[in-house]
C-alpha cells in the first residue's frame, strides 16, 4: 500500500559507501524515524477497509519558504483528511499563542503553521462543481510518553483514539448510492 520515501532509499543505499556529513547523517536519522512512526500509522489503517478512500502519503508543501511534510492525505467522497506523524514524549502544553511547548518551555511545533497548511491544502484540493470538501488537519503522536495539558485541543490525536478516528472515518466514507428505477416514457 505504501512506498518507502525515495530520500531514504537513497540515503539507506549510500550510507555505507560514501561519508556522510553530519547533517546528511541527522537527515538520515529523521527518515528513518519518519518511516518507523508511517509503518505503525500503516499497521492502524490497515485495520479498517479503505476501498472508498483515495490514500496518497509523503506531500510536502511549501509554507512561508519551508517545506512541511504532511505524512498521510486520506480522500474520501465528503472529506479530506490530513495527518502529519510527530514523535514526541514528555509533557508538553499549548501556550497562548497557539505554539506546542515542551516541559521546559521550548517552543516545538507552531500551530498556526497547520492553518497555513490547512490553506494551501484547501486552495489545492478544489472539487468540481458548488461542493467543496471539508479539509481536517490532524497530528498524530504515536509516542505513548506524550502528554498535554492544560487546555487539550482537538488538532491531536495518538495511539489510543487513532482507531476510532480511522473508524469513523471509514464509516463516513461509505457511498450510499441511491437506486431508481429506470425512467420509462411512453409517447
Amino acid at each position: 500500500m505504501r512506498e518507502k520515501n525515495e530520500k531514504l532509499k537513497v540515503y539507506e543505499f549510500l550510507y555505507n559507501r560514501l561519508p556522510f556529513s553530519e547533517d546528511e547523517a541527522e537527515e538520515l536519522e529523521a527518515l528513518q524515524r519518519m518511516e518507523k512512526l508511517e509503518k505503525e500509522f500503516e499497521s492502524h489503517l490497515s485495520k479498517i477497509k479503505t476501498g472508498n478512500m483515495e490514500i496518497h502519503w509523503h506531500s510536502e508543501v511549501l509554507v512561508d519558504s519551508r517545506y512541511e511534510l504532511v505524512n498521510v492525505l486520506i480522500a474520501t467522497d465528503y472529506c479530506y483528511y490530513m495527518f502529519v506523524l510527530r514523535d514526541l514524549h514528555g509533557e508538553h502544553y499549548i501556550n497562548s499563542f497557539n505554539i506546542l511547548c515542551d516541559s521546559s518551555h521550548e517552543a516545538v511545533l507552531d500551530l498556526n503553521r497547520s492553518d497555513r497548511i490547512y490553506e494551501i491544502f484547501r486552495d489545492q484540493l478544489i472539487d468540481d462543481g458548488k461542493y467543496q470538501r471539508p479539509v481536517i488537519l490532524k497530528y498524530v503522536v504515536m509516542n505513548e510518553k506524550f502528554s498535554l495539558t492544560g487546555s487539550k485541543s482537538e488538532k491531536f490525536l495518538n495511539r489510543r483514539n487513532l482507531d476510532y478516528y480511522l473508524k469513523a472515518i471509514e464509516h463516513s466514507a461509505v457511498i450510499k448510492k441511491k437506486h431508481y428505477p429506470p425512467v420509462t416514457t411512453n409517447f
